[in-house]
């Protein structure tokens, strides 16, 4: 039993060390790496219990744990903030920026909820944002036209749409209270996911804030079920439905590299200061996040507190992100627990240095 048991505890460190190496890797080039650090949080659970067991047996062997643990001890602080860490601030904000990806406003057909488009505004109201970031913003005319979804939040608009027609359209929007004075799309091949930028007049300053919704797995409700409640047939279903699952992860992981390499690209060529905002579809492990906080400030780390997960069904991790150059002072950041959509939002509020 001790032989195994410090087996076991090898290839769970190994699994570890794999999984710090995994933010480095081009998921185009190494994709099943990214499945290693999808399982960070579950390896480095299993690490710390044997840290625990071999320190209880009073054995040397605690030593391997440990120092795989302390070698990535800065990644568990992507993952949660503990009061003491927060650096919130009482500082009047002069941005108050609010991302939220609404899930079509629920006004799909076979949804069994009411819209919510009422409720959003309504929200973002009372949180007195003058930024807000919409993804999967959607107008369909027998139920919200293009208009009424305007009229919603009242401010100044920049909207680009992957899928457009005269009675609805799906896309991305940029709502704000500060003068538009650019804007522009980065445009992604093959997919109704986008990324959209817009440069704002604040005072004697110019910004620019990215809206993103990076490439998505594309799960359907059979997917959901499957991860949520092992709803299978036989062993035959099992299996084709793990493959499928795989096969969509994988796809999704190798587009989000190259969409995330065009954004990190285009950003690092713009002469304003930057927030990047938006549902990026993966976790703050992963070469996503590393990729676009070599240059930026996670706004949670800066003024958060706690753990922030941002999906509200099986995905227990952060999707959704306010990162910001180093011009802004971060002096809050929350996600409120409100489930007017799939996801909950974000909200940062900034000062310009």
């Amino acid at each position: 039993l001790h032989r195994t048991l410090v087996i076991i505890c090898i290839l769970f460190a190994i699994g570890l060390l794999l999984s710090y190496l995994s933010v480095y890797i081009n998921p185009e080039k190494f994709w099943i790496l990214a499945l290693v650090g999808l399982a960070y949080p579950f390896l480095l659970t299993i690490n710390a219990i044997f840290l625990v067991y071999w320190i209880i047996r009073w054995k040397k062997l605690f030593l391997i744990p440990l120092i795989t643990i302390i070698i990535g001890a800065n990644h568990i602080f992507n993952f949660v903030q503990l009061p003491f860490t927060s650096k919130a601030d009482t500082t009047k904000p002069e941005i108050k920026l609010l991302s939220y990806n609404v899930n079509l406003f629920r006004l799909y057909s076979w949804s069994n909820q009411s819209p919510t488009f009422n409720s959003i505004a309504s929200f973002a109201k009372k949180n007195k944002a003058n930024i807000i970031c919409l993804q999967e913003y959607y107008w369909g005319s027998k139920k919200l036209s293009e208009d009424q979804a305007l009229a919603l939040f009242d401010m100044n608009s920049h909207i680009e749409y992957s899928l457009h027609s005269l009675s609805r359209s799906y896309g991305i929007a940029t709502f704000t209270k500060f003068p538009i004075v650019n804007k522009g799309e980065i445009k992604f091949e093959n997919t109704a996911n986008a990324c959209i930028y817009t440069d704002l007049k604040i005072d004697n300053d110019t910004i620019r804030v990215y809206n993103c919704h990076l490439q998505s797995i594309k799960l359907k409700e059979r997917d959901l079920n499957f991860l949520l409640n092992q709803e299978h047939d036989n062993e035959s279903s099992t299996v084709t439905q793990i493959l499928n699952i795989s096969s969509k992860y994988k796809n999704a992981l190798k587009k989000r590299a190259q969409q995330v390499n065009m954004l990190y690209e285009h950003m690092i060529k713009c002469k304003y200061p930057v927030i990047i905002c938006g549902d990026f579809n993966d976790s703050p492990f992963s070469y996503t996040y590393h990729k676009l906080t070599r240059k930026l400030n996670d706004t949670f780390k800066d003024a958060g507190e706690g753990l922030s997960n941002t999906y509200s069904r099986f995905f227990p991790y952060r999707i959704d992100y306010i990162l910001h150059s180093r011009h802004f002072k971060a002096i809050n950041f929350s996600s409120p627990r409100v489930k007017y959509s799939d996801h909950f939002p974000v909200v940062g509020s900034f000062i310009i240095e």
